[in-house]
């Protein structure tokens, strides 16, 4: 698990500065707006946002990009991970968000979006691991 963090926190670090960051990515297709919610994995969806009002935002990366999640709040979850021992741990908090185009998808979910900042973040004790 603490080879598994340190590689994951070293991640970005490696990606080219010329990278499209979430916030100036030409694909955005509106303002980016502050979402407070829980943020984490999700079973057979992937990484998700549950916001307080219940909409689900399936978080990705632009195109061209990995930004999907800025590297404080990746780290902020990482750690949180660590405290818990489990790589299925959400975290609540204020998240800015900027949507991304819609894609037709299994799960329903119609909003997507990359995060550009977080905070407040704490550990949400309220969700079961993995929803």
């Amino acid at each position: 698990m603490k080879r598994l963090l340190a590689v994951l926190l070293l991640l970005p670090a490696i990606a080219s500065a010329a990278e499209t960051t979430c916030k100036k990515s030409p694909a955005l297709t509106g303002q980016c707006r502050i979402v407070k919610g829980s943020l984490g994995l999700t079973s057979n969806i992937g990484v998700t946002l549950v916001a307080e009002d219940g909409t689900r935002f399936i978080i990705k990366a632009p195109p061209d990009s990995n930004a999907d999640i800025a590297l404080p709040v990746m780290q902020n979850w990482l750690y949180w991970q660590s405290k818990t021992g489990s790589m299925k741990t959400r975290i609540n908090g204020s998240f800015e968000v900027c949507p991304l185009p819609t894609e037709i998808n299994t799960p329903g979910i119609k909003d997507f979006g990359c995060i550009t900042k977080g905070t407040r973040i704490t550990e949400d004790k309220s969700a079961p691991a993995g929803n």
